[in-house]
């Protein structure tokens, strides 16, 4: 008699584990949560002696003209600021010293900030900015990146053909009035030229999308290049102050629709013969709890009625 009630008692207990797990399982997880997002800016100052430009990046490129300069600088006794425009042959063209802006004082350390009309430094080109620390003790160093002020830009060099259109973002610099573009495929030969564009804000510089309807230029499948040239006068009588290449990946309206396969699901290896219906692992384990639970119950029934007629 004690055998049989351990035998239920046991029964039970696994019924309800079971069950329990098959529960939990489908339980969705919760997101752990330290009482709300918190932002935190700490501005840390470096204890050794050093200069450090945080603005512009270097390598970067702008179409506006007003940029900002920032520099982290930690127990100086000195700073001094230096631009340079780069003339076309790559040679540096002209220096200028920001005095205006120099820090002095004794083991300072802190951030410098300020802005400059690129138009006032030589135009469009590249730059470089320098900063150069001095110590109490003449001890000495230097930082500097290397910039781009540029007629025309885009964020994207590679557009996709989404209905039969295309869109691209331009951001282009004051002065600008017309942009032209050329398609070419990737042996270099000129296949559309469209319609020139006439910008919005030529006074102010800004960013425009332009659209492309290109199922109307009768392309052939395949992958293209968009060129964009920037002119400041209507009649683009003088060189285009600025180009950009993007580029194009291009499906005929009539080339075949081949979808994409589709990922194979997470089953268990389990022979062809489960394999082939198409179970997921989640699916063989609920199903075996399940199935566990119910063999149980069973079981626990026929050995109550079997107690019973005893």
């Amino acid at each position: 008699m004690h055998i049989q009630k351990k035998q239920l008692l046991g029964f039970g207990g696994l019924a309800l584990v079971a069950g329990i797990t098959a529960v939990a399982y489908n339980l969705p997880t919760s997101a752990t949560s330290a009482g709300g997002d918190v932002d935190v800016m700490v501005q840390v100052y470096n204890t050794n002696f050093e200069t450090k430009i945080q603005s512009p990046l270097d390598g970067s490129e702008t179409t506006e003209s007003v940029v900002t300069f920032k520099e982290m600088h930690s127990r100086a006794n000195n700073v001094k600021y230096y631009l340079t425009h780069v003339g076309e042959n790559g040679e540096p063209d002209v220096t200028y010293e920001l005095t205006e802006h120099e820090v002095i004082g004794d083991l300072v350390s802190g951030v410098t900030e300020f802005n400059l009309d690129l138009d006032n430094y030589g135009g469009l080109g590249t730059y470089i900015f320098k900063s150069v620390i001095t110590s109490s003790s003449d001890k000495s160093g230097a930082d500097f990146v290397k910039f781009k002020y540029i007629a025309i830009e885009t964020p994207d060099d590679e557009v996709e053909n989404e209905d039969g259109e295309v869109d691209i973002e331009v951001c282009y610099t004051a002065g600008n009035k017309i942009l032209t573009m050329e398609i070419y495929d990737k042996a270099g030969k000129l296949v559309a030229t469209l319609s020139d564009y006439v910008v919005k804000n030529p006074v102010t510089g800004g960013c425009e999308t332009i659209r492309i309807k290109v199922d109307n230029l009768d392309l052939d499948t395949g992958d293209y290049d968009i060129v964009i040239k920037s002119y400041d006068d209507e009649d683009k009588t003088g060189e285009p102050s600025g180009t950009i290449t993007i580029h194009l990946g291009y499906t005929k309206p009539d080339a075949p629709n081949v979808p994409d396969t589709p990922d194979a699901p997470n089953v268990p290896d389990t022979g062809a013969l489960l394999s082939a219906l198409n179970i997921s692992k989640s699916d063989f384990l609920i199903t075996g709890l399940i199935g566990f639970t119910a063999i149980s119950i069973i079981a626990l029934a026929v050995i109550r009625r079997a107690n019973k007629r005893k």
